[in-house]
């Protein structure tokens, strides 16, 4: 669907153009949209329910998505309604449907992907609904546009979800994971193991695995915890299927690589720790 890369990626725009706050409910004087094609009441009932919507989206998914359901009713499925029905779906366990939605609100209005943090859940549902090339092509537009996510964290696990993903789907994708990797080792917020290993992975992958200057310390498979679930998580970062696997191997191989350096020439121990 090249139109939302043509659409967003030309649109460097500033973060208050960013806002989820669809552009037709900014300004009561617009002679597009709800605006236009409603009475005012009708109009402005309209755009408190979107606003309601997505401030409920975080805590109670289920009342954003009663607010989308309730502004449909009042001016038929535009993709604004869309874009946050799907949000509060993916976040209630609905991948599929989130994703159908998505799609249906690309094909209406690219523009409706302008708040990178719609563009964000656009990728995860596509991910989640089995849709590996399209979540790839949907995290190289959202890596391109990461510095008007208003969340700093969120930022970091953009980064790190691209480049996840393109290690799982991409051939080959290994410089370019890297590249997302070392705009999120500087302000790693604490997920630097997860940073590190994915690092490690991709080197492994481009073959430059046993080039220890390339890497920082490799993390410790203690550190990364337990596997991330397989479901929308806005606490962790989704990783592809058999991805984390894929990282306990490249960490456990790179471990065993490295302990025999501390052998001394003469291959004695000589009682050292190892």
């Amino acid at each position: 669907m090249f139109p939302l890369v043509l659409a967003v990626a030309l649109d460097l725009t500033t973060a208050a153009r960013a806002s989820p706050r669809p552009r037709e409910c900014r300004g009561a004087t617009s002679t597009d949209g709800v605006w236009a094609r409603m009475r005012g009441a009708d109009a402005q009932r309209y755009c408190e329910l979107l606003a309601r919507g997505y401030a409920r989206l975080a805590q109670t998914p289920k009342e954003a998505l009663l607010a989308a359901r309730s502004a449909e009713a009042l001016a038929g499925p535009l993709p604004a309604v869309r874009v946050l029905a799907a949000r509060a779906d993916l976040r209630l366990g609905d991948s599929p449907l989130a994703y159908q939605l998505f799609q249906q609100a690309e094909v209406a209005d690219p523009q409706a992907f302008v708040d990178p943090q719609a563009l964000h859940d656009y990728a995860r549902a596509a991910s989640l609904a089995g849709k590996p090339l399209e979540a790839v092509r949907l995290y190289r537009v959202l890596v391109s546009r990461v510095a008007l996510l208003a969340v700093p964290r969120e930022r970091v696990f953009a980064q790190i979800e691209a480049a996840a993903h393109v290690l799982a789907h991409v051939e080959r994708g290994g410089d370019e994971a890297l590249g997302y990797l070392t705009h999120a080792r500087k302000e790693p917020l604490g997920l630097s193991p997860w940073i590190e290993g994915l690092r490690l992975l991709a080197l492994q992958r481009s073959g430059r695995g046993g080039a220890r200057g390339s890497l920082g310390a490799p993390p410790s498979l203690a550190s990364l915890g337990a596997a991330p679930a397989w479901a929308f998580s806005a606490d962790s970062p989704l990783l592809p299927p058999g991805l984390f696997v894929a990282l306990e191997a490249a960490l456990t191989e790179h471990a065993g690589i490295a302990a025999p350096r501390d052998v001394p020439a003469g291959g004695a121990s000589k009682g050292k720790r190892r």
